[in-house]
């Protein structure tokens, strides 16, 4: 099963001693060298994941240990069985938990950032969104960006996978995958979202995968 929880950036205090407290205290200095709203976010997304596991694993020993493993995807160093990603836009951060490999990505939406579709998505992704009416196009762009940033997160090669690589298909708003080399089985799900500025998706390594649960931190 996979769990998604989202939680306001603002309603966390990267500053905050008891809030700090309850993360390893070499995460918090690899969150202090960032800066701007970055730092907010990255604090909001791991308070998040200590929040998620404590819930679904309490047997679990806290502050949460976590590593970076081969191709830079973050993983807990005593819990190679509890999977996560996190992500940040904006004024959201969000994590997911699952028992399989899991990526999740949230994004604002911003008009004028189709330019990233030409430069970086497969070319049957571009001819789609152009095949589609204007006003349908920038719903279409955001969508199939979360659901390819999942994708990669979900593989545990980030941004060493091109995105250009491997198509995704929206057909009635369902999410299919075309990827020569995937070896195992994914599946994509967009995430109905309360703010409607902004669009999540997630992906996990598991066939037929249930629906994720969101749960709104407020």
């Amino acid at each position: 099963m996979t769990v998604i929880y989202a939680i306001p950036v603002t309603k966390t205090d990267p500053d905050d001693p008891s809030a700090r407290s309850l993360i390893a205290p070499d995460r918090l200095e690899e969150l202090d060298r960032r800066h701007g709203p970055a730092r907010a976010q990255g604090f909001a997304a791991t308070l998040l994941l200590e929040y998620a596991v404590a819930k679904l694993f309490p047997s679990i020993p806290h502050p949460l240990a976590i590593s970076v493993a081969e191709g830079g995807k973050p993983c807990l160093v005593a819990q190679p069985g509890v999977h996560f990603s996190l992500s940040h836009s904006g004024a959201w951060a969000v994590c997911a938990v699952s028992d399989h490999p899991v990526g999740v990505d949230i994004e604002r939406r911003e008009p004028g950032r189709r330019d990233i579709a030409a430069r970086f998505f497969h070319r049957e992704e571009v001819r789609y969104l152009d095949s589609l009416p204007l006003y349908r196009r920038e719903d279409a762009f955001y969508s199939l960006w979360v659901l390819k940033e999942a994708f990669v997160k979900a593989t545990g090669r980030g941004l060493l996978l091109p995105l250009r690589s491997f198509c995704i298909r929206l057909r009635a708003d369902v999410p299919t995958l075309e990827y020569d080399e995937a070896d195992r089985p994914y599946s994509l799900a967009l995430v109905p979202f309360s703010d409607p500025s902004y669009r999540l998706a997630v992906c996990t390594e598991e066939a037929n995968a249930k629906a994720p649960v969101l749960e709104i931190m407020d």
